[in-house]
Order: C-alpha cells, then structure tokens, then sequence
C-alpha cells in the first residue's frame, strides 16, 4: 500500500500544532506531512531557539491524531556565495538533525542550492567550482547526521540547483556511500524544462508511456535503497514549451500510476508526498491518486 501524505504548508499557516493535525486527519488517517515549522506556523519560535521540549510539543500532538512527519523541511542553500549567510543555513541544517528524534523523523530535507543570494538561476550553479563548494557543505551536513542519526536528505532540481540531473546524482552518493545520505526523488523537479524527450529526439505535450517508464525506471535504478522519500505533483508544458512545474497531482499531463507501479514492484516503501495541493480538491485528488 502507498504511503501518501502531504506537504504540510501547503494547507496554509496555523495557530497550534492540533490545528494542523486535526486538518490532515479529516482528510485521512492515519497520515504522513512533510513539516517546514516555521512556514506552517508563523508564530512558532525562530529555529535559534528550538529546544527538545519545544519540538516534542508539536510531535505529540501530531502522534495524537495519526499524524507523523515523514519529512522534516529545511531547505536552505547550501552553495549561497555569501559565506555568512551560508554558514547560518549550515547551523538551521544543523539544528534540525540535532532535534530530529523529538521531531520523530529521522530524514531532514533540503534542496542543493544555487550560487546567488536569493537562489536564483545562475549560470555559474552548474560549474565544478560550486559543486566543489556543495560537497564542502555537504561533508559537515553528513557528518551532523552521522552524529545524531539522522538522515540528510538531497532533493535534486533541474536546471536550477547545483545537483541538478540523475548523473549528477548518481556521481553524488557513489561519491558518499554513507546511508546517512539519501535521497529526495521529485519527478517532476528533476524534468527537463522542456519536458521528456522521446525516443526520436521529439518533446510531446503528453510524454508518453515509453518516455515516463524510461525515466522513471533510470531515476529509480539509481537511487535504490537510499531513497528517502518522493514529492508528487505534476507539470504541463506552457505555449513556448517550457514545463510549469506546480500543478497539483492528477491535474497535469505525468503519468503517475507507472511511478507507483514501479515502486510496488520493487517493494519500495517510502513517504508519498502531495506538494502543491489544493486544500480544496486535495481529498478527491488523493481518492484518484489511491485508484491508480
């Protein structure tokens, strides 16, 4: 059976922890929410100030309603070329692998980053340069996890970010083999921007059976057993045939039932997450999800 949670700020921004809870239980129980605190709850104290007890606070109530975290959100830049800021993000990353067990969740997540203050495009991202600087950071993320046993989750992107192709990828945990580094596998992240190419070089509006299989079976064959955790949501391609990428699942043109299929058969068993839902439509979607 799929675990199939959600992203919990997608839902909005909440008062308290139950608040939350009692939002994602109605749509179903027992569930899993990728958490970003802060996002979801504007008010909650400022990372700097998190403490076992006040994490814990937010845990059990969600325990009390079914509700884990499959995915503990801390998504920095880890290649920002302002060292300051850098090493501040280095400290959140830090402090929520420190705190991951009163969270109840092992996996932290984050994004690789782009070589710009604010993490736009840049076309210096993709260099040797700032790949080197990804693994500097990267060696003292993994190290803090070693140490807490917890888990640092990559999440790659395309195009935008340092980590930003199924090779790159690849040559990442073949460069660290250590399971306290795994993977984030977001589908349609990780597309090309002008979506899926097909066996004769051509990019169709509605990729087809063959184009989705192949890559998700590459994507998958490579990450293995080090996959932590998938995002779903879905694309579709605009007038000038670039990808816009935050539709919500099942309302773009991917294929999800073979990326299911695909995990059934090979007995992965990992946190399914929603991401830019719908609160209004998220319980039919998630019923048609279910159906594939």
């Amino acid at each position: 059976m799929l675990n199939i949670g959600f992203r919990a700020h997608d839902f909005g921004t909440f008062s308290s922890p139950e608040e939350l809870a009692i939002t994602v239980e109605k749509i179903q129980s027992p569930s899993f929410i990728q958490l970003a605190l802060n996002k979801s709850f504007p008010s909650a104290l400022p990372w700097k100030d998190w403490n076992e007890e006040y994490i814990s606070s937010f845990s059990s109530a969600f325990e009390r309603h079914n509700v884990q975290i499959g995915v503990i959100g801390c998504y920095i830049n880890p290649v920002n070329p302002d060292e300051e800021l850098r090493k501040k993000d280095m400290e959140r990353f830090s402090t929520s692998l420190r705190l991951s067990k009163a969270f109840k969740c092992r996996v932290v997540g984050t994004e690789t980053g782009s070589f710009t203050i604010d993490n736009s495009y840049s076309t210096k991202t993709s260099s040797n340069k700032v790949l080197s600087r990804f693994y500097h950071s990267l060696d003292y993320m993994l190290e803090q996890a070693i140490r807490n046993d917890a888990v640092c989750a990559i999440e790659p992107v395309a195009k935008q970010h340092t980590i930003c192709s199924l090779e790159r990828s690849a040559a990442l945990l073949d460069k660290f083999k250590d399971d306290h580094l795994k993977i984030i596998y977001d589908p349609i992240n990780l597309l090309p921007f002008i979506g899926l190419t097909e066996e004769d070089g051509a990019v169709l509006e509605t990729p087809s059976n063959e184009a989705v299989e192949k890559y998700v079976s590459k994507a998958l064959d490579i990450f293995g057993t080090r996959l932590a955790a998938i995002h779903c949501k879905d694309f579709r391609l605009n007038e000038e045939g670039y990808k816009i990428w935050n539709i919500p699942s099942p309302h773009g043109v991917f294929n999800w039932s073979i990326v299911f299929n695909q995990l059934r058969q090979r007995n992965i068993d990992v946190p399914i997450l929603l991401e830019d839902l719908n609160p209004q439509t998220v319980a039919s979607d998630l019923l048609a999800l279910k159906q594939l």
